[in-house]
């Protein structure tokens, strides 16, 4: 598959200009909603997905996957504390978060930001990995600030989650642009017959990851273009979210599939449009051979 032209953040930057600028002209309503609505419009997205590989006893288990928040560019505690409610209300078994918890330099109180992330209720654990924006404060705080907010961090490793006797494995890598994932690192010493689902804050890894009996990939990283015309699409994607923009997928030549959450909040230009903010809550099914 031929990935989409690639443009720099300049001008995509240049391009949202030009969008904004349509937008209010068109008498503001379209730029209003583009700006104050859309971006705090959280949408749950719930689908059903069946695999073979799932113990018995995960069946009806609840997953679900948060991303990208990038507290500190129009996003505040106040807004988190509402999406931690959200997200509680949903009574999931097993949270994950895939990256960029910061957008840059971290504006938020640490010790606020953490008791936070630490009311999120999961019984079967609370798992993520780091995002590229994580890395820009050249320091590593944002690792801290999870941990205390009850999250186990996957940074190329894997861990086992049981229920009710069963088990199946939870792996995570570190972020491609700012780290260096290894997925036969991560993986090493695992089950190659055990249900794995991996946390990629990229989501292009899947290619990669899919030479590894892997059945499911959760990642964030694209925003789904954070602005979405009709026709055209995302007007701009990041690097290493070219493939796998928003949604399901199918990774040619296996059987592992790769979800692309579209991640809560914004970054470089604060607006979406036609691409709603994300939640995503996937029901485990057993499928019979």
């Amino acid at each position: 598959m031929q990935s989409p032209p690639q443009i720099s953040r300049r001008a995509f930057l240049k391009k949202g200009a030009v969008l904004a600028g349509s937008l209010l002209a068109s008498g503001g309503l379209a730029g209003s909603y583009a700006s104050y609505i859309e971006p705090k419009w959280y949408e749950f997205t719930r689908i059903n997905l069946s695999f073979e590989r799932l113990p018995n006893n995960f069946h009806g288990l609840k997953l679900l996957q948060f991303s990208d928040l990038h507290l500190g560019h129009h996003l505040n505690l106040q807004d988190l504390e509402h999406i931690v409610s959200l997200i509680n209300h949903e009574k999931a078994d097993i949270v994950t978060f895939t990256g960029d918890l910061f957008d840059s330099q971290i504006t938020e109180d640490p010790a606020s930001t953490s008791k936070l992330l630490a009311s999120l209720e999961a019984p079967l654990g609370k798992w993520a990995v780091l995002g590229n924006h994580d890395k820009l404060n050249k320091t590593n705080h944002t690792l801290s600030i999870l941990q205390e907010g009850g999250f186990q961090m996957l940074l190329n490793a894997f861990k086992k989650i049981s229920y009710k006797g069963q088990t199946i494995q939870i792996a995570g890598v570190e972020d491609k642009l700012t780290g260096n994932p290894d997925i036969t690192m991560t993986l090493q010493g695992a089950n190659t017959q055990m249900f794995t689902l991996l946390l990629s804050h990229c989501p292009d890894f899947a290619d990669e990851a899919a030479a590894l009996p892997i059945d499911l990939q959760l990642s964030g990283h694209s925003h789904g273009g954070q602005v979405r015309l009709p026709v055209v699409g995302a007007l701009f994607t990041p690097l290493q979210a070219k493939n796998y923009v928003m949604g399901l997928y199918e990774v040619p030549d296996s059987k592992m599939l790769v979800y692309t959450n579209r991640g809560i909040g914004t970054t470089f230009l604060p607006f979406r449009f036609l691409c709603r903010p994300e939640i995503t809550v996937i029901t485990l099914q057993k499928r019979k051979p």
